[in-house]
Formats: C-alpha cells, structure tokens, sequence
C-alpha cells in the first residue's frame, strides 16, 4: 500500500492548451520551454533562433538551413505537446487542461 507522500501526481501544474499555444506562436524563441520550466533549453532555442536570423542576414541559404533545424525542434516539441508526452523540469507530463472541460 503506497503512502499519502508517495503517491504523488505524475501530471504537472502547467497547462497543456498554454503549453500548446505558446508553442504555435512563439516556439522559435523557446517560449513554451520557459513556461514548462525548461531554462537552459529554452534560453538555447532563443540563442539558435537569433544566430539563424543573422545568419540570413550574411547567407539565404545557410539562414534557411538554420531555420529548419530550429523549426524541427520546435515542430518536435510540438507534436509532443499535442499528444501530451511532453514533461515540465520535474519530469511529470503536461496534460492537464484547465481551460476547457
């Protein structure tokens, strides 16, 4: 029999449709990695995202090349968060969704 301090939720706090929004609109810049908890890596999509903008800036193709590898990272994350495997910096699923019942 599990105790009262073991069974602790295996789903996060975070909302999924935020989580999911803030991905479609502004998962380039690393926004819903912020949200989730997920500093470092959040902060790293940020730094990718402006290296591939000046990188456009010196070589079109090299910029757009840029932008796909940042773009599959985010089309990764995405689609982990519409299925609800993607976990917050604790490692627990965010799938709850508190906006619409």
């Amino acid at each position: 029999m599990e105790k009262f301090y073991e069974a602790e939720e295996k789903v996060s706090k975070k909302d999924w449709l935020t989580s999911l929004v803030l991905c479609w609109f502004l998962g380039f810049f690393g926004v819903h990695r912020l949200y989730a908890g997920k500093i470092g890596s959040g902060f790293l999509m940020l730094y990718l995202t402006v290296v591939a903008a000046c990188i456009v800036a010196v070589n079109t193709y090299l910029g757009g090349v840029a932008f796909v590898v940042v773009g599959a990272f985010v089309l990764n994350d995405f689609l982990n968060i519409l299925l609800k495997c993607f976990k917050d910096c604790y490692g627990k699923e965010i799938s709850k969704d508190t906006v619409i019942k």
